[in-house]
C-alpha cells in the first residue's frame, strides 16, 4: 500500500515539476520476471522508473543511502535493498534472482553508478548474470533530463523536462557464441547498453 501511494504521488509530482513524459510502457511484459535496465545520471532516476513502470518494481540501491536516518527505512518500504557497489554483493544478487524467479520486476543500472557527464558508461556484468540465471527478459530504458533537473552534487531540484523511454525486451539467449560464462555475462551487459544507446539515438 505504501508503494502504491508513493508511486501515485511521484507520478503527479514528476508531471507537475518536470513535465514528465514516458513512452514504450507496453514493452514491459505484463507478467513474469523482468529486468529493467536503465542508464543512470541522477538520483531522480529510481523514482522516475518507479513512477513510469506499469508494474511494481524493486530496486538495488547503494548501501550508503540506507545509513541515512529515516530515509533508509523509507526506501526499504519502497522495495529497495542495499547493494555494495564497489565489490561483489552475492547476497543482493541472490535476492534479485529470487525476485525474478518469483515473477517480480527488478530495476538495475548496468553502469553501477551515476555518470558524471550524463553520457552512457561502461556496463558491469551483473545484468548479464541475472539474465542468464533467471531466464528473465531485459527491458532496456533510457532516461534524459534528470541530470539537469537534479545535477550531480546539487542540493535542490530544477524545473527541467524529464523523459523516459522503454525499449523492446530481449533475452540472454539472443547473445550467441561460444563464450565462457564470465565473458557471456559481459557480452549481455554490452548488448544491454547498446540497446539503451539505440533508444537514445532513436528519440532524436
Amino acid at each position: 500500500m505504501c508503494y502504491l501511494i508513493v508511486r501515485f504521488i511521484a507520478r503527479v509530482l514528476f508531471k507537475l515539476l518536470f513535465r514528465f513524459q514516458v513512452s514504450g510502457q507496453k514493452n514491459v511484459p505484463e507478467k513474469g520476471g523482468v529486468i529493467l535496465a536503465c542508464n543512470h545520471i541522477s538520483y531522480l532516476d529510481p523514482p522516475a522508473l518507479g513512477a513510469a513502470s506499469p508494474r511494481v518494481v524493486s530496486f538495488m540501491a547503494k548501501e550508503e543511502l540506507f545509513r541515512i536516518a529515516i530515509f533508509g527505512g523509507f526506501i526499504r518500504r519502497l522495495n529497495a535493498v542495499p547493494l555494495k557497489t564497489h565489490s561483489g554483493d552475492i547476497g543482493t544478487l541472490r535476492w534479485a534472482l529470487r525476485e525474478l524467479q518469483a515473477g517480480g520486476v527488478v530495476t538495475i543500472f548496468p553502469e553501477g553508478e551515476r555518470t558524471a557527464d550524463g553520457q552512457l558508461g561502461k556496463p558491469l556484468k551483473g545484468v548479464g548474470l541475472l539474465a542468464v540465471k533467471s531466464g528473465a527478459p531485459i527491458v532496456p530504458a533510457f532516461i534524459e533530463g534528470s541530470n539537469r533537473a537534479l545535477p550531480l552534487r546539487a542540493k535542490f531540484i530544477r524545473l527541467k523536462k524529464v523523459r523516459l523511454y522503454f525499449g523492446r525486451p530481449f533475452y540472454s539467449g539472443e547473445v550467441s557464441g561460444q563464450l565462457k560464462r564470465e565473458d557471456l555475462y559481459q557480452a549481455i551487459a554490452e548488448r544491454t547498453m547498446a540497446e539503451i544507446k539505440r533508444l537514445k539515438e532513436r528519440k532524436r
